[in-house]
């Protein structure tokens, strides 16, 4: 697929691959007048750049061309061998660590953005450009920058923010490694952007991957559903049965977060849970008394109940 499309957009103006030969009886009384015709003698005979047949796109460059490849196969979940030998032809090694960001270019300039980005990215140490890919969607960019060679997420977090429009959300993602974990980042970037038309209060500047993860998880994001479930309420539920911290964050949930009346429900003090919900923010570091992050244990308290059920699978819900 790279070579056709390299090979059709590279061809001169007026070609236009197969379907130029029905035209070439037509024309080629018209390129011999060209060819004989002295420039500088009038003629309204017309020469080739006149001809009726039209022009082909403005040429891209291979490499350009490969990297929208890419980035649109991990955009789609496809990181297998074939992405991998793409990635190693745009100088990607098979393991690397990467991360995301995403943003709105000032005054709706991409090419400008892009170029931004990329200048500001440091240099290998043998001079060549640092290691990153750069789509489009929606009129933002999303761009997976290796972070493992010459290249740290503090400074792409700074990048994102001299880059993007800084009155525009900016999303900075964690670290991730090799193509699954790229297709991830840039999923994750997707989503995020996707999210914040649902979100319930505004986002931090820059926002990072969990300040969405309840939307992105009802949006089908797997890789939110599964921090959701592991991160908090596999690390609640612990390996010991008789551990209260699950139960009494779930019931203080239900009772709007008052401990008064959690305590009633479970027959304890007050400061039996006072002194739980704060071992539940040391366990996943969660806060389940702040209005939005009860939003958080309360998204993931479901989805673990119903993973716990068998009522989840990889594309959804399970239908009974």
């Amino acid at each position: 697929m790279l070579g056709d499309n390299v090979l059709e957009r590279d061809k001169p103006a007026g070609v236009e691959g197969p379907d130029a030969a029905d035209e070439s009886a037509e024309t080629a009384g018209t390129v011999e007048t060209a060819r004989t015709t002295d420039i500088s003698t009038p003629s309204t005979m017309p020469t080739i750049a006149d001809s009726k047949a039209p022009r082909s796109p403005r040429p891209v460059d291979a490499r350009s061309l490969l990297e929208s490849i890419v980035f649109a196969c991990l955009a789609e979940s496809t990181d297998d061998e074939r992405v991998v030998s793409l990635m190693h032809m745009l100088g990607w090694p098979a393991q690397f660590i990467c991360c995301g960001i995403a943003g709105t270019p000032p005054s709706r300039d991409i090419a400008a953005c892009e170029a931004s980005i990329r200048n500001h990215l440091p240099t290998h140490a043998d001079g060549t450009p640092q290691d990153c890919l750069i789509g489009k969607h929606d009129g933002h960019l999303v761009a997976l920058v290796r972070v493992d060679d010459g290249t740290n997420p503090d400074e792409v977090a700074r990048i994102a923010e001299t880059c993007f429009d800084g009155h525009e959300p900016i999303y900075l993602g964690p670290t991730r490694q090799n193509a699954d974990g790229a297709s991830r980042a840039i999923r994750a970037a997707i989503n995020a952007l996707f999210a914040l038309k649902a979100r319930t209060r505004e986002v931090p500047q820059p926002m990072r991957c969990e300040d969405l993860l309840p939307e992105r998880a009802l949006m089908g994001d797997e890789d939110a559903r599964d921090e959701l479930i592991t991160s908090i309420y596999q690390a609640l539920k612990g390996d010991n049965p008789n551990d209260p911290t699950l139960q009494t964050v779930s019931i203080s949930l239900g009772s709007v977060a008052s401990l008064d009346a959690t305590a009633r429900t479970l027959s304890v003090h007050p400061n039996t849970v006072r002194y739980r919900l704060k071992r539940a923010t040391e366990i996943c570091g969660w806060d389940a008394t702040d209005t939005r992050e009860t939003y958080v244990f309360s998204t993931a308290i479901t989805l673990g109940r119903l993973c716990d059920a068998g009522l989840w699978r990889d594309n959804g819900f399970q239908q009974v």
